[in-house]
């Protein structure tokens, strides 16, 4: 047991380290490529702190867990969201944080929630036709995800100011070199970190719904949460905000490589008694998502007890979907 959280204390503080880092190195690559901060955010820091919750889709998968897959899969992406008001927090006086995006990112919102839609069709339909050994919903899946990067690529271009380098940004050498060093100790002590917290989950009195709703889901967002503070820390704010959402967006694309790695049909057609439960993690996934584009369009610059009322909302509706997920017992 001391293992465990020796293990989980050391491979948190590294992924926080290097999380904090990988923000001005990703800077710095947007401004050598001319790449805008929410590209940048959108797909190689979603893609790259999305990597441990791959793994563990994937993996549930293959030993033939498809609820573990699936519910990794929806349950990582409650947390992500929620991440938005805890930014908010973190700018204190400088808020409220959604004032300070571009209203483009509501694309990548919308495409989040769209493709969650797909996976919430996949379990009510439950379709046992299979192309490839993969559903047609998987198949939808992942073609809507490369569409949509395709379609948030030129929305970027149009919209986004590119910032061009200064003397003081990094020369690219050392950006490219700092961003492979950062990205790898991420991904290898995200895997390490979701074994020991697992392994603490499973040790502990508390029910394994709680720990998966709180635990858990802090621990598979601790990247993106890392991050975030680092991007705070530069200001880089379409960044944040282009890493959560492509950390969505890529986490439901992680369904459509479950579904390969499940070799007894397609996946949505064996989740039996726990279909239901993961269905509603995934409404409550889009529920959160909703709110967060609904606060990113209305732009309220009103603040309650210091932080944004919109995330003050974020935050109960938040609380809300926690006790849910605990009072029906569902194992994330």
């Amino acid at each position: 047991m001391i293992l465990h959280w020796v293990t989980f204390l050391l491979s948190g503080t590294a992924i926080v380290l290097a999380g904090i880092r990988l923000a001005p190195y990703g800077e710095a690559l947007g401004k050598h490529t001319g790449i805008g901060q929410g590209w940048i955010g959108l797909l190689f820091l979603a893609t790259l702190t999305s990597i441990p919750e791959l793994t563990t889709t994937v993996s549930g998968a293959a030993i033939g867990a498809p609820n573990i897959a699936i519910g990794n899969a929806f349950g990582s992406n409650l947390f992500n969201v929620v991440i938005i008001a805890v930014v908010d927090v973190l700018l204190l006086r400088r808020g409220p944080f959604l004032l300070k995006v571009r209203s483009y990112h509501s694309m990548s919102g919308g495409m989040a929630i769209l493709l969650t839609l797909f996976g919430a069709l996949g379990i009510i339909l439950t379709p046992e036709a299979t192309f490839l050994g993969i559903s047609p919903i998987s198949w939808l899946i992942l073609v809507s995800y490369v569409v949509g990067v395709w379609i948030l690529f030129h929305a970027e271009r149009a919209e986004a100011e590119i910032e061009e380098p200064s003397e003081h940004t990094l020369r690219l050498g050392a950006a490219i070199a700092g961003f492979l060093i950062c990205a790898a100790v991420i991904v290898v002590s995200g895997f390490f970190l979701i074994w020991a917290s697992k392994a603490i989950a499973e040790a502990t009195a508390l029910s394994a719904s709680f720990m998966g709703a709180v635990l858990v889901a802090i621990v598979t967002s601790l990247p993106e949460l890392a991050t975030s503070i680092g991007a705070l820390r530069i200001r880089a704010y379409d960044m944040i905000i282009g890493n959560l959402f492509g950390s969505n967006m890529f986490n439901i694309l992680t369904v459509f490589f479950a579904d390969a790695a499940f070799r007894r049909g397609a996946i949505y057609t064996s989740l039996g008694e726990g279909a239901m439960d993961q269905l509603i993690v995934a409404l409550c996934g889009i529920l959160l998502t909703t709110i967060a584009l609904v606060a990113l369009a209305a732009r309220c610059r009103k603040r309650v007890l210091g932080m944004g009322l919109d995330a003050l909302i974020l935050l109960a509706a938040y609380a809300g979907v926690t006790a849910l997920i605990i009072s029906r017992g569902i194992e994330l």
